[in-house]
């Protein structure tokens, strides 16, 4: 499963910085999972459910994702591998207990192309199976200073305004990141609403919210021919 997610957008989703454990990892799942999970879900309108679904569900993925890598590796995408202390000690000792005058034995032409053979295929197997996590680490995620929520929407309307509903919320700034009771969240812009209707939000410099450039409050259109 974790060849075919974004490994990279496990951390930014659950806020983890490279390096954290899988008990950093357990502890922002279940974090994230109680703000939206259905059960505990303070609104109950058909859309924030719909929404919290979806939300749940990319949750899980990347968390099984991420479990499964660990299983794999003993470590989460994109951690450095720790080196055996023992398998390290053991080599010392190897090295100190062999005699210095101990004559060297010289392996046979078999042995050689054996030896050579064994090692050919450990090198093919550790580039193979090591590929995605080197991609993981030397890929760096886009970084953009200010990003404007909405901006690829299509909708018929060129911003959000106060007395709109949650569908067209929606169909402007598409699906909040995530939602707390009556707030819905985008990075760090937020929207507040009041009986499904819009009544107030916060546009952050580092993710600014798609707001409409019309005076007053929003008016459902009324539809031809009245």
């Amino acid at each position: 499963m974790s060849r075919h997610v974004d490994l990279l957008r496990l951390y930014r989703e659950f806020q983890l910085e490279p390096g954290a454990s899988v008990d950093d990892l357990k502890r922002a799942y279940r974090r994230h999972v109680s703000l939206v999970h259905p059960d505990r879900l303070v609104a109950k309108d058909p859309i924030s459910q719909h929404l919290a679904n979806e939300r749940l569900q990319l949750l899980t993925t990347l968390y099984e994702a991420g479990m499964q890598f660990h299983r794999q590796h003993g470590r989460l995408p994109g951690a450095a591998a720790e080196r055996s202390e023992a398998h390290t000690e053991a080599h010392a000792e190897a090295r100190v207990s062999a005699p210095l005058n101990a004559p060297s034995a010289r392996p046979s032409h078999r042995r050689w192309w054996l030896l050579l053979m064994v090692a050919t295929a450990l090198c093919g197997y550790w580039l193979l199976s090591d590929q995605p996590e080197a991609e993981l680490v030397r890929t760096p995620a886009p970084v953009r200073a200010v990003t404007t929520v909405g901006a690829k929407a299509h909708s018929a309307y060129d911003g959000i305004q106060r007395g709109m509903p949650k569908t067209v919320v929606t169909e402007i700034l598409g699906a909040p990141i995530s939602m707390d009771q009556d707030r819905w969240y985008y990075g760090p812009s937020w929207l507040r609403f009041e009986d499904g209707r819009l009544v107030e939000w916060y546009s952050s410099p580092l993710r600014r919210l798609r707001i409409s450039r019309l005076p007053g409050e929003w008016h459902k259109p009324a539809a031809a021919g009245d």
